[in-house]
C-alpha cells in the first residue's frame, strides 16, 4: 500500500494531508500483519480516522471558500468512507479487523482520492483564473 508521487491532485496542501492519511492505512496494516493485538489495531485505526477527519475538513474548507459546484457531493463521499472507518474501528472491538477490510478500505479511499479530489484541483485554475479577471 504505497502512495506513488503519480497519484499528486497537485496541490501540494492536499497532497502533504493525503501522504499522512496513506501512512497511516499503512500503519494499521502493519500493526495488524505484525499480530498487534486488539489494543494496538484500535489505537491505530483510530489515529488514522482522526487523519482522514482532518483531512477532509480542510478539503472541504477549501471546496466552500471556492465555491465548488460538486461540494456536497464530495462531502457525502467523505462521510460515506469515514462510515466505514468506524465500522472498522467498531471491527476491532468485536468480530476482529482483517486485512482485507483494510485493503477494500485503502482502495476506496485511493479511488477518491484519484477521482473526486483530482476533479477538484482541474476545477482550481477557473477560480483562479476568474479571480485574476477581477483583479484587473
Amino acid at each position: 500500500m504505497k502512495r506513488p508521487n503519480e497519484h499528486s491532485v497537485e496541490i501540494p496542501e492536499l497532497d502533504e494531508q493525503h501522504k499522512h492519511v496513506f501512512e497511516r492505512f499503512v500503519f494499521v496494516k502493519d500493526t495488524l500483519a505484525n499480530g498487534g493485538g486488539w489494543n494496538d489495531t484500535h489505537a491505530a485505526l483510530a489515529t488514522l480516522i482522526t487523519r482522514f477527519e482532518f483531512c477532509s475538513s480542510v478539503e472541504e474548507a477549501l471546496m466552500q471558500i471556492h465555491d465548488y459546484p460538486d461540494c456536497e457531493c464530495h462531502k457525502k463521499e467523505h462521510a460515506e468512507l469515514l462510515q466505514n472507518l468506524h465500522a472498522m474501528e467498531k471491527a476491532t472491538l468485536t468480530t476482529g479487523l482483517t486485512e482485507k477490510m483494510i485493503g477494500t478500505a485503502f482502495a476506496a479511499t485511493m479511488k477518491h482520492h484519484l477521482t473526486q479530489d483530482r476533479r477538484y484541483a482541474r476545477f482550481l485554475p477557473q477560480v483562479r483564473a476568474q479571480a485574476a479577471e477581477h483583479r484587473e
